[in-house]
């Protein structure tokens, strides 16, 4: 290979990186604000200020307003990840339960949506997104669910469904009302709902075999 080749192979590669690593600093920032202020925090002309980058460079990555936010929900759930795999591996399925939902209506997680579970922090926001960030958010809907099917072993659709909105809810709750009182109580109630809930399966499961 010859060296004035090497030169424009490099050059080209060091673009590809630079590209990918502008992208990724706009994403980070639309995922942190899409999830703290709603689709109308992404404002192109703000967020590319923000992040130090000019507007017009916006276009360079995404085609519109609409395909940002639906990357930067992709991102952010891309980041929060199937924690489910991160549970212990000794625990029952009702603790699996337990536990993913105590993790989920814990108060850190109240308090910092930036970095927390988009599914919460966007679901009152969907009604108001385009049609591709609708599809969007039901299709990372249905990855949960997914996912929790795949750690449970093949449970009823029903089960992980009702624990999933019942933790998105009782989250979003939690996070619209002022008093911390009347929010960590939101929160106790929906955690001990899912451990009746978890064990109410596992016991209705015993009786059907």
């Amino acid at each position: 290979m010859s060296y004035e080749i090497f030169v424009v192979q490099e050059a080209g590669v060091n673009r590809s990186e630079q590209k990918a690593a502008t992208r990724t600093k706009i994403l980070d920032l639309a995922a942190a604000r899409l999830r703290t202020e709603g689709l109308a925090g992404n404002a192109v002309h703000r967020l590319m200020r923000d992040a130090g980058l000019t507007h017009g460079g916006f276009y360079v990555h995404f085609p519109s307003k609409e395909a940002l936010d639906v990357a930067a929900l992709e991102w952010a759930m891309e980041n929060v990840g199937n924690t489910a795999k991160h549970l212990p591996g000794s625990l029952s399925r009702a603790e699996r339960r337990k536990l993913l939902a105590a993790r989920y209506l814990a108060r850190s997680h109240r308090d910092h949506p930036e970095t927390g579970c988009p599914l919460s922090a966007l679901v009152s926001e969907v009604p108001h997104g385009g049609t591709a960030f609708q599809n969007a958010y039901a299709a990372c809907v249905a990855q949960s669910l997914l996912d929790r099917q795949a750690d449970y072993g093949g449970t009823p659709p029903g089960e992980d469904i009702a624990l999933l909105a019942l933790a998105i809810g009782g989250l979003a709750l939690a996070r619209a009302l002022p008093d911390p009182t009347t929010s960590d109580a939101v929160l106790q109630a929906c955690r001990d709902a899912s451990a009746i809930l978890a064990d109410a399966f596992e016991e209705q499961r015993g009786e059907e075999q």
